[in-house]
Protein backbone atom coordinates (compact mmCIF):
# COMPACT_ATOMS: atom_id res chain seq x y z
CA UNK A 1 0.00 0.00 0.00
CA UNK A 2 1.44 3.36 -0.98
CA UNK A 3 2.26 5.88 1.73
CA UNK A 4 -0.51 8.37 2.36
CA UNK A 5 -3.34 6.25 0.95
CA UNK A 6 -6.29 5.90 3.28
CA UNK A 7 -8.23 2.66 3.57
CA UNK A 8 -12.06 2.67 3.56
CA UNK A 9 -11.97 1.73 7.24
CA UNK A 10 -9.71 4.70 7.97
CA UNK A 11 -12.15 6.99 6.18
CA UNK A 12 -14.98 5.70 8.36
CA UNK A 13 -12.96 6.02 11.56
CA UNK A 14 -11.90 9.50 10.47
CA UNK A 15 -15.53 10.64 10.71
CA UNK A 16 -15.60 9.92 14.44
CA UNK A 17 -13.94 13.16 15.57
CA UNK A 18 -16.16 15.27 13.33
CA UNK A 19 -19.38 13.68 14.59
CA UNK A 20 -18.19 13.81 18.20
CA UNK A 21 -17.32 17.50 17.86
CA UNK A 22 -20.83 18.22 16.62
CA UNK A 23 -22.32 16.33 19.54
CA UNK A 24 -20.21 18.29 22.04
CA UNK A 25 -20.68 21.67 20.38
CA UNK A 26 -23.87 22.58 22.22
CA UNK A 27 -22.06 22.50 25.56
CA UNK A 28 -24.86 20.38 27.05
CA UNK A 29 -22.69 17.31 27.60
CA UNK A 30 -19.89 16.80 30.08
CA UNK A 31 -18.11 13.95 28.37
CA UNK A 32 -18.25 11.22 25.73
CA UNK A 33 -16.27 8.10 24.96
CA UNK A 34 -16.68 6.54 21.53
CA UNK A 35 -15.42 3.09 20.59
CA UNK A 36 -15.46 1.80 17.00
CA UNK A 37 -14.62 -1.36 15.09
CA UNK A 38 -14.26 -1.23 11.31
CA UNK A 39 -12.17 -3.17 8.81
CA UNK A 40 -10.48 -5.07 11.60
CA UNK A 41 -9.30 -1.82 13.19
CA UNK A 42 -10.32 -0.50 16.61
CA UNK A 43 -10.42 3.03 17.91
CA UNK A 44 -11.44 4.45 21.29
CA UNK A 45 -11.51 8.21 21.85
CA UNK A 46 -12.70 10.46 24.67
CA UNK A 47 -14.07 13.98 24.58
CA UNK A 48 -15.08 16.58 27.17
CA UNK A 49 -14.75 16.12 30.93
CA UNK A 50 -14.85 13.21 33.33
CA UNK A 51 -16.63 15.33 35.94
CA UNK A 52 -17.29 18.94 36.88
CA UNK A 53 -14.35 20.89 38.28
CA UNK A 54 -11.73 18.97 36.31
CA UNK A 55 -10.28 19.07 32.81
CA UNK A 56 -9.62 15.33 32.79
CA UNK A 57 -10.99 13.71 29.63
CA UNK A 58 -12.71 10.29 29.88
CA UNK A 59 -11.11 7.42 27.98
CA UNK A 60 -11.48 3.74 27.21
CA UNK A 61 -10.87 2.84 30.85
CA UNK A 62 -13.48 5.22 32.27
CA UNK A 63 -16.39 3.38 33.88
CA UNK A 64 -19.94 4.49 33.05
CA UNK A 65 -23.39 3.31 34.07
CA UNK A 66 -24.69 1.53 30.94
CA UNK A 67 -28.35 1.17 31.93
CA UNK A 68 -30.36 -1.09 29.65
CA UNK A 69 -27.36 -2.23 27.61
CA UNK A 70 -27.21 -4.60 30.58
CA UNK A 71 -30.12 -6.47 28.97
CA UNK A 72 -27.81 -7.66 26.18
CA UNK A 73 -25.55 -9.24 28.80
CA UNK A 74 -28.55 -10.77 30.59
CA UNK A 75 -29.75 -12.28 27.32
CA UNK A 76 -26.32 -13.79 26.72
CA UNK A 77 -26.27 -15.15 30.27
CA UNK A 78 -29.61 -16.86 29.61
CA UNK A 79 -28.24 -18.35 26.38
CA UNK A 80 -25.18 -19.64 28.25
CA UNK A 81 -27.12 -21.25 31.08
CA UNK A 82 -29.47 -22.81 28.51
CA UNK A 83 -26.49 -24.14 26.53
CA UNK A 84 -25.20 -25.77 29.73
CA UNK A 85 -28.59 -27.29 30.50
CA UNK A 86 -29.04 -25.33 33.73
CA UNK A 87 -32.20 -23.60 32.48
CA UNK A 88 -34.51 -23.92 29.48
CA UNK A 89 -35.58 -21.08 27.22
CA UNK A 90 -39.11 -22.43 27.07
CA UNK A 91 -39.43 -23.31 30.74
CA UNK A 92 -41.85 -21.24 32.87
CA UNK A 93 -40.51 -18.42 35.01
CA UNK A 94 -42.57 -19.75 37.93
CA UNK A 95 -40.30 -22.79 38.17
CA UNK A 96 -37.32 -20.58 39.05
CA UNK A 97 -38.94 -18.40 41.70
CA UNK A 98 -39.96 -19.26 45.28
CA UNK A 99 -43.03 -21.49 45.42
CA UNK A 100 -45.09 -18.81 47.17
CA UNK A 101 -44.64 -16.26 44.36
CA UNK A 102 -47.69 -15.93 42.12
CA UNK A 103 -46.69 -15.39 38.49
CA UNK A 104 -49.59 -14.08 36.36
CA UNK A 105 -50.75 -15.95 33.26
CA UNK A 106 -53.09 -15.11 30.42
CA UNK A 107 -54.93 -17.29 27.95
CA UNK A 108 -53.57 -20.41 29.61
CA UNK A 109 -50.00 -19.46 28.64
CA UNK A 110 -47.23 -19.10 31.25
CA UNK A 111 -44.34 -16.65 30.98
CA UNK A 112 -41.11 -18.41 29.96
CA UNK A 113 -37.49 -17.33 30.43
CA UNK A 114 -37.20 -16.80 26.69
CA UNK A 115 -40.25 -14.53 26.79
CA UNK A 116 -38.56 -12.34 29.39
CA UNK A 117 -35.35 -11.96 27.34
CA UNK A 118 -37.35 -10.94 24.26
CA UNK A 119 -39.88 -8.67 26.03
CA UNK A 120 -42.70 -11.09 25.20
CA UNK A 121 -43.96 -11.81 28.71
CA UNK A 122 -46.93 -9.46 28.43
CA UNK A 123 -45.62 -7.59 31.48
CA UNK A 124 -45.81 -3.81 31.97
CA UNK A 125 -42.69 -1.72 31.53
CA UNK A 126 -42.06 -1.18 35.25
CA UNK A 127 -42.84 -3.00 38.51
CA UNK A 128 -46.13 -2.41 40.28
CA UNK A 129 -46.02 0.76 42.36
CA UNK A 130 -42.95 2.26 40.66
CA UNK A 131 -44.75 5.46 39.71
CA UNK A 132 -45.19 6.25 43.39
CA UNK A 133 -41.46 5.75 43.90
CA UNK A 134 -40.72 8.41 41.29
CA UNK A 135 -42.18 10.94 43.68
CA UNK A 136 -39.41 10.11 46.13
CA UNK A 137 -36.42 10.23 43.78
CA UNK A 138 -36.97 10.63 40.05
CA UNK A 139 -33.30 9.86 39.32
CA UNK A 140 -33.25 6.62 41.33
CA UNK A 141 -36.80 5.21 41.31
CA UNK A 142 -35.83 1.59 42.01
CA UNK A 143 -33.36 2.18 44.84
CA UNK A 144 -35.77 1.18 47.61
CA UNK A 145 -37.39 -1.73 45.76
CA UNK A 146 -36.53 -5.04 47.43
CA UNK A 147 -36.78 -8.48 45.87
CA UNK A 148 -39.63 -9.31 48.26
CA UNK A 149 -41.55 -6.23 47.11
CA UNK A 150 -40.83 -7.18 43.49
CA UNK A 151 -42.39 -10.59 44.03
CA UNK A 152 -45.37 -9.14 45.90
CA UNK A 153 -45.98 -6.64 43.10
CA UNK A 154 -45.76 -9.39 40.49
CA UNK A 155 -48.71 -11.16 42.13
CA UNK A 156 -50.81 -8.00 41.64
CA UNK A 157 -49.73 -7.49 38.03
CA UNK A 158 -52.14 -8.05 35.16
CA UNK A 159 -50.59 -9.14 31.86
CA UNK A 160 -51.23 -6.79 28.95
CA UNK A 161 -51.37 -9.65 26.44
CA UNK A 162 -50.87 -13.40 26.15
CA UNK A 163 -47.18 -14.25 26.70
CA UNK A 164 -45.18 -15.04 23.58
CA UNK A 165 -47.44 -13.19 21.16
CA UNK A 166 -45.82 -9.78 20.72
CA UNK A 167 -43.00 -7.79 22.24
CA UNK A 168 -43.57 -4.95 24.67
CA UNK A 169 -40.47 -3.46 26.31
CA UNK A 170 -40.28 -4.36 30.00
CA UNK A 171 -37.68 -3.50 32.63
CA UNK A 172 -39.71 -5.65 35.00
CA UNK A 173 -39.30 -8.69 32.75
CA UNK A 174 -35.53 -8.28 32.40
CA UNK A 175 -35.17 -7.78 36.15
CA UNK A 176 -37.15 -10.93 36.86
CA UNK A 177 -34.99 -12.82 34.37
CA UNK A 178 -31.83 -11.78 36.20
CA UNK A 179 -33.31 -12.98 39.49
CA UNK A 180 -34.45 -16.29 37.97
CA UNK A 181 -31.01 -16.99 36.45
CA UNK A 182 -29.27 -16.23 39.74
CA UNK A 183 -31.59 -18.59 41.61
CA UNK A 184 -31.16 -21.33 39.00
CA UNK A 185 -27.37 -21.18 39.18
CA UNK A 186 -27.22 -20.56 42.92
CA UNK A 187 -25.00 -17.50 42.46
CA UNK A 188 -25.60 -13.73 42.61
CA UNK A 189 -26.24 -12.10 39.24
CA UNK A 190 -23.00 -10.10 39.31
CA UNK A 191 -20.90 -13.22 39.97
CA UNK A 192 -22.64 -15.11 37.15
CA UNK A 193 -21.95 -12.29 34.71
CA UNK A 194 -18.30 -12.12 35.73
CA UNK A 195 -17.69 -15.87 35.54
CA UNK A 196 -19.75 -16.78 32.48
CA UNK A 197 -19.54 -13.65 30.32
CA UNK A 198 -16.81 -11.26 31.39
CA UNK A 199 -13.97 -13.74 31.97
CA UNK A 200 -14.49 -15.67 28.70
CA UNK A 201 -14.81 -12.48 26.63
CA UNK A 202 -12.14 -10.38 28.40
CA UNK A 203 -14.33 -7.75 30.06
CA UNK A 204 -12.72 -7.09 33.49
CA UNK A 205 -14.40 -3.72 34.09
CA UNK A 206 -18.03 -4.78 33.62
CA UNK A 207 -19.44 -4.86 37.16
CA UNK A 208 -22.25 -3.76 39.42
CA UNK A 209 -20.14 -3.02 42.50
CA UNK A 210 -16.74 -1.62 41.50
CA UNK A 211 -13.51 -2.34 43.36
CA UNK A 212 -11.62 0.51 44.99
CA UNK A 213 -9.37 0.74 41.94
CA UNK A 214 -12.37 0.83 39.60
CA UNK A 215 -14.11 3.42 41.77
CA UNK A 216 -11.28 5.82 40.98
CA UNK A 217 -12.18 5.46 37.29
CA UNK A 218 -15.92 6.07 37.64
CA UNK A 219 -17.34 8.96 35.66
CA UNK A 220 -19.68 11.31 37.51
CA UNK A 221 -23.16 11.28 36.00
CA UNK A 222 -25.06 14.48 35.25
CA UNK A 223 -28.71 15.28 34.62
CA UNK A 224 -29.89 16.93 31.41
CA UNK A 225 -29.37 20.27 33.13
CA UNK A 226 -25.82 19.45 34.11
CA UNK A 227 -26.36 18.74 37.79
CA UNK A 228 -24.54 15.79 39.42
CA UNK A 229 -26.72 12.67 39.56
CA UNK A 230 -26.55 10.04 42.32
CA UNK A 231 -25.14 6.58 41.48
CA UNK A 232 -27.77 4.16 40.19
CA UNK A 233 -29.14 1.55 42.59
CA UNK A 234 -31.09 -1.46 41.31
CA UNK A 235 -31.06 -4.05 44.10
CA UNK A 236 -34.04 -6.01 42.74
CA UNK A 237 -33.70 -5.38 38.99
CA UNK A 238 -30.01 -5.96 38.32
CA UNK A 239 -30.63 -7.84 35.07
CA UNK A 240 -32.49 -4.86 33.63
CA UNK A 241 -29.82 -2.20 33.96
CA UNK A 242 -27.41 -2.36 36.92
CA UNK A 243 -24.11 -2.97 35.12
CA UNK A 244 -21.30 -0.45 34.80
CA UNK A 245 -18.72 -0.82 32.05
CA UNK A 246 -16.14 0.85 29.83
CA UNK A 247 -16.02 1.47 26.09
CA UNK A 248 -13.09 -0.96 25.88
CA UNK A 249 -15.06 -3.74 27.58
CA UNK A 250 -18.16 -3.16 25.48
CA UNK A 251 -16.07 -3.28 22.32
CA UNK A 252 -14.98 -6.74 23.42
CA UNK A 253 -18.64 -7.73 23.62
CA UNK A 254 -19.35 -6.22 20.21
CA UNK A 255 -16.29 -7.88 18.67
CA UNK A 256 -17.52 -11.22 19.99
CA UNK A 257 -20.89 -10.63 18.33
CA UNK A 258 -19.18 -9.80 15.04
CA UNK A 259 -17.32 -13.13 15.04
CA UNK A 260 -18.86 -15.56 17.54
CA UNK A 261 -16.83 -18.50 16.20
CA UNK A 262 -13.65 -16.91 17.53
CA UNK A 263 -14.95 -16.93 21.12
CA UNK A 264 -15.65 -19.58 23.79
CA UNK A 265 -19.34 -18.59 23.63
CA UNK A 266 -19.99 -19.14 19.92
CA UNK A 267 -23.31 -20.98 20.14
CA UNK A 268 -24.58 -18.68 22.88
CA UNK A 269 -23.79 -15.50 20.95
CA UNK A 270 -25.41 -16.83 17.78
CA UNK A 271 -28.55 -17.70 19.73
CA UNK A 272 -28.92 -14.19 21.15
CA UNK A 273 -28.92 -12.76 17.62
CA UNK A 274 -31.76 -14.89 16.24
CA UNK A 275 -35.03 -12.92 15.90
CA UNK A 276 -37.72 -14.36 18.15
CA UNK A 277 -40.61 -11.98 17.51
CA UNK A 278 -41.53 -8.48 16.41
CA UNK A 279 -41.82 -5.46 18.66
CA UNK A 280 -44.01 -2.43 17.94
CA UNK A 281 -43.21 -1.05 14.51
CA UNK A 282 -40.65 -2.87 12.34
CA UNK A 283 -38.15 -3.77 15.05
CA UNK A 284 -37.48 -7.39 15.97
CA UNK A 285 -35.94 -8.74 19.14
CA UNK A 286 -33.63 -11.63 19.96
CA UNK A 287 -32.37 -12.58 23.42
CA UNK A 288 -31.55 -9.11 24.72
CA UNK A 289 -30.63 -7.59 21.36
CA UNK A 290 -33.03 -5.31 19.49
CA UNK A 291 -32.79 -5.94 15.75
CA UNK A 292 -33.31 -3.24 13.13
CA UNK A 293 -33.27 -3.51 9.35
CA UNK A 294 -32.55 0.04 8.15
CA UNK A 295 -33.46 0.83 4.51
CA UNK A 296 -30.41 0.43 2.30
CA UNK A 297 -28.36 -1.38 4.94
CA UNK A 298 -26.40 -4.48 3.97
CA UNK A 299 -28.15 -6.51 6.67
CA UNK A 300 -29.69 -6.37 10.14
CA UNK A 301 -28.26 -4.17 12.88
CA UNK A 302 -28.11 -5.48 16.44
CA UNK A 303 -28.43 -2.61 18.90
CA UNK A 304 -29.42 -1.47 22.34
CA UNK A 305 -29.36 1.82 24.18
CA UNK A 306 -29.29 2.55 27.88
CA UNK A 307 -30.04 5.38 30.25
CA UNK A 308 -29.88 6.15 33.97
CA UNK A 309 -30.32 9.34 35.99
CA UNK A 310 -26.93 10.65 34.87
CA UNK A 311 -25.77 8.55 31.91
CA UNK A 312 -26.67 7.51 28.36
CA UNK A 313 -25.22 4.76 26.19
CA UNK A 314 -25.60 3.14 22.78
CA UNK A 315 -24.13 -0.03 21.31
CA UNK A 316 -24.64 -1.53 17.84
CA UNK A 317 -23.23 -4.25 15.59
CA UNK A 318 -23.56 -4.75 11.82
CA UNK A 319 -22.10 -8.17 11.02
CA UNK A 320 -22.43 -7.87 7.23
CA UNK A 321 -20.05 -4.89 7.17
CA UNK A 322 -17.91 -5.98 10.11
CA UNK A 323 -18.59 -2.74 11.98
CA UNK A 324 -19.58 -1.87 15.52
CA UNK A 325 -19.88 1.23 17.68
CA UNK A 326 -20.34 2.07 21.34
CA UNK A 327 -21.06 5.56 22.70
CA UNK A 328 -21.02 6.31 26.43
CA UNK A 329 -21.93 9.68 27.93
CA UNK A 330 -21.92 10.97 31.50
CA UNK A 331 -24.86 13.29 30.77
CA UNK A 332 -28.50 12.16 30.64
CA UNK A 333 -28.98 13.23 27.02
CA UNK A 334 -29.61 10.66 24.32
CA UNK A 335 -26.67 9.50 22.20
CA UNK A 336 -28.78 7.28 19.94
CA UNK A 337 -28.63 9.61 16.94
CA UNK A 338 -24.88 10.01 17.29
CA UNK A 339 -24.43 6.24 17.53
CA UNK A 340 -26.51 5.60 14.42
CA UNK A 341 -24.61 8.24 12.44
CA UNK A 342 -21.32 6.74 13.52
CA UNK A 343 -22.41 3.24 12.51
CA UNK A 344 -23.58 4.51 9.12
CA UNK A 345 -20.25 6.28 8.53
CA UNK A 346 -18.28 3.19 9.56
CA UNK A 347 -20.43 0.84 7.46
CA UNK A 348 -20.10 3.11 4.40
CA UNK A 349 -16.34 3.16 4.84
CA UNK A 350 -16.22 -0.59 5.30
CA UNK A 351 -18.38 -1.10 2.22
Amino acid sequence: MRAGRRTPAADGLGAVDLLAARAMRSGRRFGLVIGCLAGGEQRVAGYGRLRAGTQTTPDGGTIFEIGSITKVVTGLLLADLAEQGIVGLDEPLAGYLPAWVRVPTRGGRQITLGDLASHAGGLPRDPKGTLRRWLGDRRNPYAALSVQELYAGLARTRLRRRPGERGRYSNLGAGLLGEALARAAGRPYQELVRERICLPLGMPDTVITPTSEQTARLATGHTRRGRPAPPLQLPALAGAGALRSTATDLLQLLRANLNPAATPLAAQLERTQLPRLRMAGRAEVGLGWLIARPPGAAGPVLWHNGGTGGFRGFAAVARQTGTAVVVLSNTARSVDRLGLRLLKALSSGAG
